[in-house]
């Protein structure tokens, strides 16, 4: 039998016991602590990450954040809290604001990680373009939490090598003032290679978060730096600063935008 906030029909592995699954069904609950700095990029540079039909919302601001989160992972509040090894994991999010038929939200081109499981259903489900890393996030004090002069600094590296480091001097309480659509609508397109008839089913989806809650912030001066190559094109023009904040939110559904198939590329030495 399977033992609680197992599910071993789920998804893979699907044994007996259900502990080889690496994530329960939706809803997944989320909380946590967010840094994030806000900067002006190339407005080319921003267009050529968005896949058709999504196009730039406003001015070519992009969101680079990092995250430290635990999520019940569909198993519930009670299995996060008797596993806080894999319930407890950072993100680090690129996000372009991007907008389709009226419709506003985020278009996520590149996301790290440091959960098997997060990783697992943020591609198997959605499409998010999840990649293992290794993420750090300063915690604020543990007793008089932020305060003006603090720094919060996120960094985060992936197979040895540094990707992007952020950080920010805290210089006073509330949200930074730039605009950015709220943390509700996230455009995401899964890919499905079939490998019978060697052809890629693309899916692009509007996920949307629910009883989201942003609280906590505080705001300041920021500094970023881009490492990786894939982020060599959005080098900021100006970094409009950076916060700090809590978070939670419900991740389950979504909606289908698009659906299209094609031949698998064929490499020049295939």
């Amino acid at each position: 039998m399977a033992a609680p906030g197992a599910w071993p029909r789920f998804v893979a592995a699907r044994d007996p016991s259900g502990h080889g699954a690496l994530y329960g069904p939706p809803p997944w609950r989320f909380a946590g602590r967010s840094l994030t700095v806000i900067a002006r990029c190339d407005a080319a540079a921003v267009r050529a990450l968005l896949p058709a039909p999504l196009r730039p919302w406003g001015e070519p601001l992009v969101r680079f954040s990092v995250h430290s989160l635990i999520c019940d992972l569909g198993h519930g509040w009670d299995w996060a809290q008797a596993n806080p090894a894999a319930s407890q994991l950072h993100e680090s999010v690129v996000g372009i604001a991007a907008e389709h038929a009226g419709t506003i939200g985020y278009w996520d081109p590149f996301l790290w990680t440091d959960s098997d499981a997060e990783f697992a259903v943020g591609r198997e489900m959605y499409g998010w373009p999840q990649r293992l890393g290794t993420l750090a996030l300063t915690a604020p004090h543990p007793q008089r939490g932020w305060t003006t002069g603090d720094r919060c600094a996120g960094q985060v590296s992936r197979l040895g090598r540094a990707v992007l480091d952020a950080q920010v001097t805290l210089a006073a309480s509330g949200p930074l003032p730039a605009p950015q659509p709220p943390f509700v609508g996230f455009f995401v397109e899964r890919a499905l290679p079939d490998p019978s008839t060697e052809t890629l089913t693309r899916e692009l989806f509007l996920a949307t978060m629910r009883e989201v809650k942003v609280e906590g912030h505080w705001h300041g001066p920021a500094t970023l730096a881009l490492h990786a190559p894939e982020l060599a094109a959005l080098a900021p023009n100006e970094i409009l600063g950076g916060q700090v904040n809590t978070v939670s939110w419900i991740k389950g559904g979504a909606t289908l935008v698009t659906r299209s198939t094609e031949p698998f590329p064929r490499p020049a030495w295939g």
